[in-house]
């Protein structure tokens, strides 16, 4: 998104286009009035890391009562405006909804840093800490859009996934994960960073924890 996905004359026509439909509930400056931000750090919580095609996806679904009313033209013309906002830079070219799926959201930190509060989705191994519910050995932290557990490909994906060097503290699991202690789970919900000490474990807010195998084991490096 950094290199330059839109032009100048679309985000123009976009901003037309955003202040006669969308600004009454997202306000005139995107900050939100009636409706979630879409500019400044909250356009990033909310999309950081995934792919443009999400935000056009979510843009179809506007105004309310009368989704798919501004076009396929209108709505990629929006998103531009709400880029140029978000002082991402132009380029030459137009966006288009097809470019729209290969093109990564992220903020100033870069393309790794997953955003405080963002729904996220770890594999490691499910293990108590006193009365505390933790993951250990844990993936580093990816954006998803889906709070429950992983099915069909994206489980076959899941199940793939390598383990790593992260801890997390499991907040608010339900319902008891007490089978599934030792097992190397997928847990997924909202990604809680703690900068209060060097021994304060990241959290997630749990949205849902399952079992991928019934021992966790971190494979050994290959001598």
């Amino acid at each position: 998104v950094w290199d330059g996905v839109y032009s100048a004359e679309q985000a123009m026509r976009g901003k037309k286009l955003y202040e006669a439909t969308c600004s009454r509930c997202h306000g005139e400056d995107l900050s939100g009035a009636n409706a979630r931000p879409l500019a400044g750090e909250s356009f990033i919580r909310d999309w950081g890391g995934l792919k443009l095609d999400g935000v056009l996806t979510r843009a179809r679904t506007m105004p309310p009562g009368a989704s798919g009313s501004l076009g396929e033209t209108g709505y990629v013309d929006i998103i531009a405006y709400v880029l140029e906002v978000n002082e991402f830079p132009h380029g030459e070219g137009e966006l288009t909804a097809e470019r729209a799926g290969d093109i990564l959201v992220y903020g100033a930190d870069g393309p790794d840093a997953v955003p405080n509060f963002a729904m996220v989705q770890v594999v490691g191994c499910l293990a108590r800490d006193d009365s505390t519910w933790i993951v250990t050995d844990g993936s580093e932290p990816i954006r998803t859009r889906d709070p429950d557990a992983s099915s069909g490909d994206v489980l076959a994906l899941t199940q793939a996934m390598a383990l790593g060097g992260n801890t997390f503290e499991l907040m608010y699991v339900f319902p008891d994960p007490d089978p599934y202690e030792g097992h190397r789970v997928e847990a997924k919900g909202f990604l809680i960073r703690r900068e209060d000490g060097a021994d304060a474990l990241d959290a997630i807010n749990v949205t849902a924890v399952a079992s991928l195998e019934a021992a966790c084991r971190v494979q050994e490096p290959a001598p």
